[in-house]
């Protein structure tokens, strides 16, 4: 099939092209990027993968705690109200869009979109910048584990960081175990022993989470609410009748096995950036372990003209806060460059 190529509209003007920057991703830190982007005079557009703004907080439905200004909100009502902000501001928003193609041109770069299965639209711009998040990897690490994809695709295994809480009442009285070491392992702990007869937490090594909730969590193992296995990995999945079955194996190699009735995984996150590496242009940016992308500390990747904000440039600390505050460094990094003809002009 020949593809149709198209010329957007928003981005056809080549005499914009010297302040058009296009953000890859619709997630806080490419919606903060773009609102501090046009109240620093240039054009941002937010090309987003999903039909809606808001990434990774569309799909948590939890109370905010951490987000100043906003007690008494849900994650996803604060996806929202973040994205009228964007609406109000009038600022371009291209949905349900995949790129398949950067070039680089005189005039900066020009990007492929293909947004249906016979055109190609093509826009050109100065700069980009990524913003496509992390995602949990729990079925990506355990996919080759003895049993785990038919208990995952049962619905049994659950690998999203909140979704045992729209099934907090459903485990009421039941067995449950929760595979991590970190805050997300912890915070699951917590909220599933509120309500489960025992719950397992089973650590890889030994507990990384903040001090807090550690301590929340070590009141409950003191008390036997929850049983805590360190130095351990699960070797093995199986369903024994309305069971599930873990077969756990400890640093000294014993086994041991138990069930349980329903599972948890909180193992950590890997950033978004694997489509980089189907694009010709960016495809040898530099990343750190788990596909993070590099950038120094005003936001800049190893490419020129290319810039990472939010979860898929930050390992260490993955936030909201710390999504705003990036889409923020990155804009006016992009804006100073631009001053200084240090990004590409048309």
């Amino acid at each position: 099939m020949t593809l149709k190529l198209n010329s957007l509209n928003s981005s056809s003007d080549i005499s914009d092209c010297n302040s058009r920057v296009l953000i890859i991703g619709g997630g806080v830190a490419g919606m903060s990027c773009a609102l501090w982007l046009k109240q620093l005079g240039l054009l941002p557009e937010i090309i987003e993968k999903n039909a809606s703004l808001g990434g990774q907080l569309q799909d948590i439905d939890r109370i905010n705690r951490w987000v100043l200004g906003f007690k008494g909100l849900t994650s996803q009502e604060l996806a929202q109200q973040y994205s009228n902000h964007i609406i109000a501001e009038d600022i371009p928003v291209i949905y349900n869009s995949k790129i398949v193609a950067i070039e680089n041109t005189a005039s900066g770069y020009q990007v492929y979109l293909q947004q249906n299965a016979e055109n190609l639209d093509v826009l050109l711009c100065q700069a980009i910048v990524i913003a496509t998040g992390a995602r949990s990897i729990g079925s990506e690490v355990f996919c080759k584990t003895v049993g785990f994809n038919s208990l995952f695709f049962a619905g049994l295994i659950g690998c999203f960081p909140t979704d045992h809480l729209e099934q907090l009442e459903s485990l009421r009285d039941k067995t449950v175990a929760v595979i991590g070491g970190g805050d997300n392992a912890h915070y699951t702990t917590h909220d599933v022993a509120s309500v489960a007869v025992k719950t397992y937490l089973l650590i890889r090594s030994q507990p990384k989470s903040n001090k807090k909730i550690r301590n929340e969590v070590k009141f409950l193992i003191d008390r036997g609410r929850v049983i805590e296995y360190t130095s351990v990995q699960i070797i093995e999945f199986s369903q024994i009748e309305d069971k599930i079955e873990l077969t756990l194996s400890s640093s000294n190699e014993v086994l041991t096995k138990i069930q349980v009735d329903r599972v948890f995984v909180r193992i950590g996150y890997a950033a978004n950036s694997e489509f980089l590496l189907t694009l010709d242009n960016v495809k040898n940016i530099k990343t750190q372990t788990g596909g993070y992308i590099e950038t120094d500390a005003e936001r800049r990747t190893s490419i020129a003209s290319v810039y990472a904000v939010g979860d898929v440039a930050n390992l260490e600390l993955q936030s909201v806060v710390t999504a705003i505050a990036d889409g923020a460094i990155a804009a006016r990094t992009i804006a100073k460059d631009i001053d200084k003809h240090e990004v590409c002009r048309c």
